[in-house]
């Protein structure tokens, strides 16, 4: 065991000195232990590599400042997110975060950066825990937690406050979101395989997942969703194609997006980008590299939320699974196959509040379940999106030892669905 404050990591000290103190004691490696109780600041990242457990004892909590460069980054981070590498057994456990009005600097210019914004950041990460977790005070741009380029996960005893999403993750497999209590003004949770090229760091499936035992807090005033799922599929780059912020495309094996304002224009694409790491920029179009291998379509199979409390009032729907069509991102080019999503299930939601719509896509999907809930007014709705070459097939709803209203599920003739009652 490596004690932090025997290096120099203590309530009171300078946010400066903190961040080199504790960032030695996490060199070491092994179960690194933060003993004394109190507040510390910290003002720079700490990179956690692998095989190393960070442990807050009771009454520890640690407080944001400012970065001494002027350019905050995130406050941890796992080492192999910059080298695109990956880390192994990392877990973080008991971390009590005020983020005290500093969030992530713009940082859209450094390659090693574009769509990672968060104060917990894993990236490249294998069999990684983060348990005992709180988080309050989040501003408008930055996520509490946010993985992607994972496999096996675990997030659990969970409290997240703030403005923006409390949990964000992207392409991955294998992962547990268990027992949170959310008071967000964004998303609580998103299951992001496609983002907007300034929220993601990645494209790609997101597999086997299991969200269990949480709460979407009361509050006055929210936007989003409870939980929003997105995916999309893009084509090969081509020559004089109009491109606007967030596009997708493949070329030469990879995976690029376009790096843009958010203002609906369009700009032609003369040269392709060929680059293998990072940001760069072909006829004024910044290009960032997300995949090392051509993929042109993501989404999200196998997730299952179970046993989730609705507490706070919305104004359309609780669970979205949807495409994105707008000046920030583009997640269908038409004309291209499109993969749907399928087995997302629901098991024992507890609506105590006003929701019209529990569950509504606008994205192909499958295979969708109910069960064990009483919707009692809410909605479950189908629509299409009238896009060239978008194809919805048939929705497979069950709703098993439910109750629900007869006029209950909502379908556009162009996604139709098949509702089962078990």
């Amino acid at each position: 065991m490596i004690s932090a404050n025997r290096y120099g990591f203590l309530p009171g000290n300078d946010a400066f000195q903190n961040a080199q103190a504790l960032q030695a004691a996490v060199d070491c490696g092994g179960l690194v232990l933060v003993e004394a109780p109190g507040i510390y600041d910290l003002s720079e990242t700490i990179e956690i590599g692998s095989n190393t457990e960070l442990r807050f004892a009771a009454g520890v909590q640690i407080r944001r400042q400012p970065s001494k460069t002027g350019r905050n980054g995130n406050a941890f981070l796992n080492k192999g997110a910059l080298a695109h590498t990956y880390d192994t057994n990392i877990s973080l456990i008991g971390l009590h975060f005020d983020c005290n009005g500093v969030e992530s600097a713009d940082l859209d210019t450094d390659s090693r950066y574009v769509g990672l914004r968060a104060q917990v950041g894993m990236i490249y990460v294998k069999d990684l825990i983060v348990e005992d977790f709180e988080c309050v005070g989040l501003l408008a741009k930055d996520y509490a937690v946010q993985i992607s380029a994972f496999e096996r996960i675990r997030l659990e005893n969970l409290y997240i406050s703030g403005d923006k999403d409390g949990v964000h993750l992207g392409w991955g497999k294998d992962f547990v979101i268990r027992n949170g209590r959310f008071r967000t003004f964004d998303d609580p949770i998103a299951l992001n395989a496609f983002d907007y090229a300034r929220s993601n760091t990645h494209v790609g499936w997101i597999e086997n997942g299991l969200i269990e035992d949480c709460r979407d807090l009361a509050a006055e005033a929210t936007t989003g969703h409870f939980c929003r799922i997105l995916g999309g599929a893009w084509c090969d780059w081509s020559e004089g194609m109009q491109v606007q912020n967030s596009d997708t495309v493949c070329f030469g094996g990879r995976v690029y997006r376009a790096v843009l304002c958010p203002d609906g224009r369009a700009y032609p694409s003369t040269t392709p980008p060929s680059h293998d790491f990072g940001l760069a920029v072909c006829d004024g179009i910044p290009w960032v590299c997300v995949r090392d291998e051509a993929v042109y379509d993501c989404g999200c199979r196998n997730i299952t939320l179970r046993n989730i409390r609705l507490q706070k009032k919305r104004s359309d729907r609780a669970i979205s699974v949807a495409l994105n069509m707008d000046a920030y991102a583009r997640s269908y080019v038409q004309n291209c196959k499109l993969v749907p999503m399928e087995h997302i299930s629901m098991e024992n939601i507890s609506i105590e509040a006003e929701i019209p719509e529990l569950f509504r896509a606008n994205y192909p999907i499958k295979t969708v379940r109910i069960a064990d809930t009483d919707l009692k007014d809410a909605k479950i709705r189908f629509e299409a999106m009238d896009l060239d070459g978008l194809v919805y097939p048939t929705a497979e709803f069950t709703l098993e030892n439910g109750t629900a209203k007869q006029d209950c599920v909502v379908a556009d003739d162009k996604h139709p669905v098949r509702i089962i009652t078990a």
